[in-house]
């Protein structure tokens, strides 16, 4: 405040005016500092802010929320490092699992009985690649009949050997690597599936120009050039007699299945009517090849005798796996046309003792299995989400997907668990299926359907409660890759979608079909139902004629 005073020559009422337009001037000054800092602090703290969220969004969309969850068949573990982003796994003679982390740079062991891992550290440091970045992971492990472990390595573009019987006396004994040829322009094969057959080891690389194999007795390393016109290699298995077979495919536009004959360097190849085949395993009780789609809802059997090929549809993902489409969708759609995500991508899979067929849906989030002997498909959902992985804004419910990536069977002839590794939340997952009975289950009143364009057939479809459960009403098909039933081909409509058992009863609920444009043929559909834990479907043939 000035100082109060006499001053000559000035009026009393001309020096409050003067007084008062100074002080109009300071404050005008002192609120035009003020307000300049106050957006300063003001926008420096948005930033802040800001940069915290999108810290807070790279971490989750890496690493999870760190909270383990469970439901009445799956149970989690969290791995002892953070944010390792464990892809491959596997699971030795006494039960224990394994998995590794090109982000940790090390291999981790979980016993079961205890839930606790170890872990062990490889020699190498890593590729002189940004760390900052996310490495590229280690997709698969297997054991060889000696226990020892193989472990690809995308990052230096190798594979790994751990002597687990040498773990306890030196570590950098227990380790050897085996350097393979760089692809260019990429400078890694990045090695991504491998078999254990007899005394070979047989591995390809999605970047690679060679099938590679090490010998199991003399350590010796082969890569055997092959000519594939097609921009990747999927995944590889091999049969009884030797014979080596691997998927190749320009994502989404073409996919191939091919024969090795290791004795004269033969291939054989084959067309596949999907465009991203990557899991393969041979059936070979059934004279068959399961592969599957990892482009669309779609996994197939092939029988390399006939050329034949079946084509088979996962359920529609469910709509938490990314809510904002499955809304946008439900607007002007049948409820049959719409999901949380446009398909579930079926990736890997494994036959167990039964001749069932396992896989994991990558954005299904789900493990599933498909019995052939009587067309059941039974998905478990998992119980964890990761809202980066899904459009999930301003939704507080579950929401997105856990990235499961790669799976492994435990089968002991009696019993199979599912060990899988999550990878954006840092955790593996174990199924068992025989911890409790499904809560329902579904039928319907004939396996084959019947109907000519333009009118119509009517399904019986009974949901079979075994508790008080909640279920929706789901049907998915072979008609388009990804699994929809568009009205544009084939009208689809339950006379009830949703449906409430206090406690164990049965239900009939009608599915009226009517294929519209629809070419004639055959088709498969899955007709089944969904709760909170499971999905049941029966897997029916349509045939329009």
């Amino acid at each position: 405040m000035p100082k109060r005073g006499s001053s000559k020559g000035i009026s009393t009422g001309k020096k409050i005016i003067i007084f008062g337009v100074i002080a109009a001037l300071v404050a005008s000054t002192f609120a035009i500092v003020y307000s300049s800092r106050l957006a300063e602090e003001q926008q420096t703290k948005q930033l802040e802010e800001a940069r915290k969220k999108q810290e807070e969004i790279f971490k989750l969309s890496r690493c999870g929320d760190g909270i383990v969850r469970s439901n009445n068949f799956i149970k989690e573990y969290m791995l002892p490092e953070e944010c390792a982003m464990p892809v491959g796994i596997t699971v030795d003679n006494d039960g224990k699992v394994w998995t590794a982390s090109a982000v940790t740079n090390s291999v981790f062991m979980l016993d079961p009985r205890t839930g606790q891992f170890k872990e062990f550290k490889l020699p190498s440091q890593g590729s002189d690649r940004d760390r900052a970045n996310i490495p590229l992971p280690m997709w698969a492990l297997a054991f060889d009949d000696n226990g020892r472990l193989w472990i690809t390595d995308s990052e230096n573009n190798s594979i790994w050997m751990l002597n687990t019987h040498l773990l306890n006396t030196s570590i950098n004994e227990a380790f050897k690597e085996f350097k393979l040829q760089k692809a260019e322009p990429f400078g890694t094969s990045m090695p991504v599936d491998m078999r254990v057959s007899k005394d070979r080891l047989w591995f390809v690389g999605v970047y690679s120009k060679h099938i590679g194999m090490i010998d199991l007795n003399t350590l010796e390393l082969v890569e055997i050039p092959i000519d594939v016109d097609l921009d990747a290699l999927g995944t590889i298995d091999v049969d009884s007699k030797g014979m080596v077979w691997f998927t190749a495919l320009t994502l989404g536009t073409k996919g191939m299945l091919y024969r090795f004959d290791p004795t004269n360097k033969e291939i054989k190849a084959y067309d596949l009517p999907i465009g991203s085949p990557v899991g393969i395993s041979i059936d070979e009780a059934r004279g068959k090849i399961w592969i599957n789609d990892h482009g669309s809802n779609l996994f197939v059997s092939f029988n390399p005798s006939t050329s034949e090929v079946i084509r088979y549809s996962t359920s529609l993902p469910a709509r938490y796996t990314n809510i904002g489409l499955y809304e946008d969708c439900i607007k002007g759609s049948s409820r049959l046309e719409c999901s949380g995500y446009p398909v579930s991508l079926p990736y890997w899979n494994a036959i167990d003792s039964k001749g069932r067929i396992w896989f994991n849906e990558h954005q299904g989030n789900a493990i599933a299995v498909f019995d052939p002997d009587n067309s059941t498909l039974v998905e478990y959902n998992i119980p964890s989400y990761n809202k980066t992985f899904g459009n999930c804004n301003d939704y507080d419910e579950p929401c997105g997907i856990a990235n499961t990536l790669r799976f492994a069977l435990h089968d002991d002839g009696s019993k199979v668990r599912v060990w899988f590794t999550e990878f954006t939340e840092n955790k593996i997952g174990m199924l068992d299926p025989d911890a409790k009975e499904l809560p329902f289950t579904v039928s319907t009143n004939t396996d084959t359907i019947r109907v000519k364009k333009g009118e119509t057939a009517r399904v019986d479809v009974s949901v079979n409660a075994r508790e008080p459960v909640v279920v929706d009403m789901l049907a998915s098909g072979s008609i388009d890759a990804n699994g929809r039933l568009s009205k544009s081909k084939i009208s689809a409509e339950y006379d009830e979608y949703t449906v409430r058992f206090d406690g164990p009863s049965s239900k009939t609920v009608t599915l009226i079909l009517k294929p519209n444009e629809l070419e004639s043929g055959e088709y498969t559909l899955t007709i089944g139902a969904r709760s909170d834990e499971v999905t049941y479907s029966k897997v029916v043939r349509l045939i329009v004629e």
